[in-house]
């Protein structure tokens, strides 16, 4: 709690003394009426005026990149606010470990659209920002949009943003967030299989245009820490018997539950980003420019199990270790892989006195290209250079490991359709040392219709194809992975009342690559086929309001790449507004359902999602109850969540193989963002 006051204290301290910077500016640089940007987008000298964050603009690098002339406006809303976690603000639509911060991942497999060499760790993707959409403020005053989250034992989120106008034609801005959740109110009384994890990022960005506005500049870092114990979830093996059911175990007491690791085990996740981005115009403004864009990653992982509790927690690693899966693999009509089957554990198997995995990736891009804006029509072409550096850890050395380089042409279109209906984008890319590496796509985003296809080929992460430990190893040369995509969405907008659409989607992949029981990397022969069919609507009568989501599923091959059959999102709600619009109040009920089907487990050595055939997971209905209260700009949430869980404690539900979901809990948070 300390922390979080201190934060707090210094986001404010921070937000006062630009505030005071802007006083100062305004009163020596007296300017008369308004001064237009080079964008057509007006900024007000004197912000004594400004009552809120409508007049708080802001741009993204795809916005300079397509050379758009509006800027956007600063997102004021609380819809959803209670959704303060990212598994809840992305729709709830990932399998979690059941508290914040934790491993996700879809329900349903999603396209790759980056061709870049990746390392293969991405289940924590979600939490990390998209330089590219980061948002690059343009104001006169201070701008701070802080959330902070908070409950027993610092439950959730803080983080914020600032950004600041040097002068007309530079801004700067700032991003912190942090997830830190021990334990949930309600977990700990059912299970001690919580896993606390802690999610840190920060990063800078700069913007900036020249007077003739011919040059245009952003610059960003960022950086984030993924750190915490590891708890193998429930000894599932060992709890579940003849007598005692998966859903008896909710019933339990916490002395009664134990996970594969009481203690010892933690990874780590570290990132760093740069990334500028900058173009000049040879003809007009807008008709001709070059542009030019640096990218460096670096990526650290490293997993350990401290030397005391390894002979304890090797109950979970001989399920998965290499004797193991050489001995299932022997036997006859591949009975190793049967539901329930339990190989027979090798105590000898040595793990060494202080087992650790050690991974660091990292990769250089430089492109470069032309392109063009002729009123609603935009088209570029590139050249882009992706340079690598992957290592593995042996002791206390790295060890490189070869990855090629790849060098792409490509090239973006974009045609705006007349009276702001929408848009008609195309994106195209091949990699010229691979020669069957690409990606082909099209979407048109308008008032009545959404959709698009893509087709893609794409290379095998790096943990696919090599992976050493003393817990568990491979070596393999697998081909890409293939996909055609197409997806239709006709909508109905039904102005201040909402929207409805209903929504197709087909896929066909090749060569999928999946974590199979044991944990290893397969790669599949014959194409899978699965399409998802639902609707979308949010309907406003009155103060009532009706928010839902349901999809169908269907999909020919379950046993890899497993998808639940239905998954349905609903909100009841009642919104209202009082003393003309200061004080605004949104409350009601929140559900979701997925249907019962065999979902992943999760390998905490290689932070994978893995098939598993042995108990069936979801199938449940979770019902929460909310508050969401709005003063100005400043908005605070409550959140009862899954009571159907305060009624009867058997009715909790399985987040993951062996990872129960968080149960009743009480939640609270603000949002509050932050001017003069």
């Amino acid at each position: 709690m300390k922390r979080i006051v201190y934060i707090l204290l210094s986001f404010l301290f921070l937000s006062s003394i630009t505030f005071a910077q802007t006083d100062n500016k305004d009163d020596e640089e007296v300017v008369e009426g308004q001064e237009p940007n080079k964008d057509g987008v007006t900024l007000e000298q004197d912000s004594s005026w400004l009552k809120g964050p409508h007049t708080t603009w802001y741009l993204t690098k795809d916005d300079v990149y397509k050379i758009h002339f509006e800027e956007h406006v600063m997102d004021s809303s609380y819809t959803h606010l209670h959704r303060y976690d990212v598994h809840g603000q992305k729709g709830y639509v990932h399998q979690t470990l059941g508290n914040n911060a934790s491993a996700l991942r879809s329900y349903w497999d999603l396209p790759i659209t980056d061709l870049k060499q990746t390392m293969g760790i991405t289940a924590f993707d979600p939490y990390t920002l998209d330089l590219n959409k980061w948002q690059y403020y343009n104001a006169y005053i201070p701008v701070t949009d802080f959330n902070g989250v908070v409950g027993q034992d610092n439950r959730g989120k803080i983080g914020g943003q600032i950004g600041r106008n040097i002068d007309p034609y530079w801004a700067a801005g700032v991003y912190f967030q942090r997830y830190s959740e021990p334990y949930l109110i309600g977990r700990d009384k059912i299970s001690n299989s919580y896993n606390g994890q802690v999610h840190t990022a920060f990063g800078l960005n700069t913007r900036y245009e020249s007077k003739d506005n011919k040059y245009k500049l952003m610059a960003s870092f960022y950086q984030y820490f993924h750190e915490g114990p590891e708890s193998g979830g429930l000894a599932m093996k060992s709890l579940v018997t003849e007598e005692q059911s998966p859903d008896d175990l909710f019933a339990l007491g916490r002395g009664q539950l134990t996970n594969y690791f009481p203690d010892g085990v933690s990874s780590f996740k570290w990132s760093t980003n740069y990334q500028l981005y900058h173009q000049y115009a040879l003809v007009d403004s807008a008709k001709l420019q070059v542009f030019h864009e640096f990218n460096r990653n670096q990526y650290r992982y490293q997993y350990a199990n401290s030397e005391s509790t390894i002979a304890t927690n090797r109950l979970y690693y001989d399920q998965f270790n290499d004797h193991t899966y050489n001995y299932v693999l022997s036997l006859d009509d591949n009975a190793g892989f049967a539901p329930g089957y339990q190989p027979p554990v090798d105590t000898n198997y040595k793990y060494g006195d202080k087992p650790y995995v050690g991974y660091k990736k990292e990769y250089i891009d430089n492109k470069m290209g032309v392109k063009s804006r002729l009123g609603p029509t935009f088209w570029s072409g590139f050249i882009k250079h992706r340079f690598y550096r992957y290592q593995q850890q042996n002791s206390d050395d790295f060890t490189p490991i070869p990855v090629d380089q790849q060098l792409f042409v490509g090239g973006d279109v974009e045609l705006q359709l007349p009276k702001k209906l929408g848009a008609l984008t195309g994106h195209a890319e091949y990699d010229l040392l691979k020669g069957n590496i690409f990606n082909i796509n099209a979407d048109i985003k308008s008032k009545y219709l959404n959709g698009g296809f893509v087709l893609q080929n794409t290379l095998a992460p790096l943990f696919t194809q090599q992976f050493s430990s003393v817990f568990l190893s491979w070596q393999n040369d697998m081909d890409p992975i293939s996909r055609q995509q197409i997806y239709i969405a006709p909508q109905l907008p039904l102005g201040e009342n909402g929207n409805f659409s209903v929504f197709g989607e087909v896929n066909n992949i090749g060569n999928y690559i999946y974590y199979n029981k044991y944990a290893r990397p397969v790669q599949v022969d014959e194409n899978i086929t699965y399409s998802r069919y639902g609707t979308k609507f949010k309907i406003k009568l009155g103060p009532i309001q009706q928010i839902a989501q349901v999809v169908y599923t269907q999909n020919n091959n379950q046993e890899v790449m497993p998808t639940p059959e239905i998954f349905a999102t609903y909100e009841l709600s009642y919104v209202k507004e009082f003393r003309d619009g200061m004080i605004s109040l949104y409350t009601g009920f929140d559900t979701r359902f997925i249907s019962s089907y065999y979902g992943y487990a999760f390998n905490p050595v290689t932070q994978q999602f893995h098939v598993q055939n042995d108990y069936k997971t979801e199938g449940n209905f979770n019902l929460d109850f909310f508050v969401n209260f709005k003063m100005r700009r400043c908005m605070a949430f409550l959140r009862l969540s899954d009571l159907m869980n305060l009624a009867d404690a058997r009715s909790g539900y399985w987040a993951t193989a062996g990872y129960m979901g968080p149960g009743f809990g009480l939640s609270y948070g603000v949002r509050w963002l932050m001017f003069e």
